[in-house]
């Protein structure tokens, strides 16, 4: 069963599309309709979403400005857009944020429902699909161990000379203009992975699971600039190239941390492969490659402080000094007992409690930077359009990393926290004041008080009409 957010400031195109897909043949729960991008958001925040349908122009917000929102804050939703002939390049730099078909309006019935189902049906069978594709592969040495993969390890670890740059990416058939690059180290988890989570122990279907891995993000990664390379035992290389243009996107910030996500998620629902996820910074040019694998590579040493997280922006971690020793701590290694190893052990024990001073200090810099969130979100919640962007901006955060750290110190999702304030403004202000529903919605940051009613009576249980009774 699936339930479908339409999206359009003309009410009569909402009901039109709802009443069209509600008489097909689709397994519909419910279909939401928001008639403005903000309106959107608190759907797609507080309901889950299986396909939205959205017009480009809006008011407010306009169908591009949510797309990319909505990449920044939950990018694995398909997206459909309706869209007026004139509209059609416009709409078309949406490609890589989830944007999967064009309806050209007015809205052809036959057509709407076939691409919806289309798209539904995608979902239930890329599984099966991917997994019989990489299973069914022909295990070979040449899959693993190339030239383009000895090769592209050597630019990240060894680094490159100007002068053999283009000789090298000739050989290699890329042309990888830049200027900007980032690099993602994906270290999989292969002890237990596929499709009945059986232990791994044989070469082959460890090699089989990492052939199945890079399909996944190759696959993934399709709409982006990319290359993909085996990079060591259990890791997968990605070096992300932006344009100038991308650059000074406003989604351009985090694109890398989402993209990442996206690759977390893909790779744990199509082959049920765990993975650890470093994330550099963007630099410009080739010669950065040496420094972002760097940066990649420390940024997933902070899975050995954050156990329970998956995607590690460096930028989020440098702010709390060095990163994480290799060694010590729980995750020593045993060492055997020798009288060289005994003086090693020693000098292992106060790294150990290097350690813990270490994690000290990250619990307590992590409380700070809730501490300054809660106070951003206490003081901004009224704001009209607000956003996680916003509100991670404000803490020198990741969204990513920033909800992850409120919900493992808070205990409840960060957007759960900002309708929390708005409910109980808007329950003290039905009670205290002779305001009206509209007015009290406009002040506490909805665009309208029908809006605002669904939010409030989802939030409590009745209608704000009911709470004086």
């Amino acid at each position: 069963m699936y339930n479908i957010l339409v999206v359009d400031d003309e009410p009569m195109i909402c009901k039109g599309v709802a009443s069209i897909l509600l008489s097909a043949d689709i397994a519909i729960t419910e279909i939401f309709i928001a008639h403005n991008g903000f309106e959107a958001l608190d759907f797609i925040r507080l309901e889950k979403i299986d396909l939205i349908l959205t017009d480009i122009q809006m008011e407010q917000m306009n169908g591009i400005e949510l797309i990319e929102t909505i990449f920044v804050e939950n990018p694995g939703i398909p997206i459909i857009v309706l869209s007026a002939h004139g509209e059609f390049e416009y709409a078309q730099k949406a490609l890589r944020f989830g944007v999967k078909e064009y309806i050209i309006k007015p809205v052809n019935p036959l057509e709407l429902i076939q691409v919806t189902k289309a798209l539904l049906l995608e979902r239930e069978t890329r599984l099966r699909s991917l997994t019989d594709a990489t299973f069914n592969h022909k295990f070979s040495f040449e899959d693993m161990a190339t030239n383009r993969n000895y090769i592209l390890n050597e630019l990240v670890s060894e680094g490159i000379n100007e002068s053999e740059i283009d000789e090298i990416f000739t050989y290699l058939g890329y042309r990888f203009d830049g200027p900007y690059y980032c690099m993602l180290v994906i270290r999989l988890d292969l002890t237990k992975a596929g499709l009945f989570e059986n232990d791994i122990t044989s070469f082959r279907d460890r090699n089989l699971l990492k052939y199945a891995s890079l399909n996944v993000i190759e696959e993934t990664l399709e709409k982006w600039e990319s290359i993909v390379f085996y990079s060591s035992s259990n890791t997968i290389s990605v070096v992300l190239q932006f344009s100038e243009e991308e650059m000074n996107s406003s989604t351009r910030l985090n694109q890398q941390t989402m993209i990442a996500q996206l690759l977390h998620n893909h790779l744990l629902t199509f082959i049920n492969m765990k993975s650890v996820i470093g994330i550099s910074r963007i630099k410009a040019g080739i010669k950065s490659w040496l420094e972002i694998y760097q940066e990649a590579t420390e940024a997933i040493r902070w899975s050995e402080i954050h156990q329970d997280h998956n995607v590690f922006y460096i930028e989020d971690f440098g702010k709390h000094g060095e990163a994480p020793l290799k060694w010590g701590g729980r995750n020593a290694e045993p060492i055997i007992e020798t009288p060289v190893n005994q003086r090693l052990q020693s000098i292992g024990h106060v790294i150990s409690k290097l350690d813990d001073m270490i994690a000290s200090q990250i619990d307590e810099d992590n409380n700070g930077f809730i501490h300054s969130t809660i106070q951003y979100i206490e003081k901004n919640f009224r704001q009209k359009g607000l956003k996680l962007q916003d509100i991670a901006d404000s803490v020198y955060l990741s969204p990513n990393y920033l909800s992850y750290l409120f919900k493992k110190i808070v205990g409840i999702n960060l957007w759960d926290y900002v309708t929390k304030l708005r409910m109980e403004e808007g329950k003290r202000l039905i009670l205290t004041t002779d305001k009206r529903r509209y007015e009290i919605s406009d002040e506490i940051g909805y665009e309208s008080p029908e809006h605002f009613s669904k939010i409030f009576k989802k939030h409590f249980g009745i209608n704000p009409s009911e709470i004086k009774n």
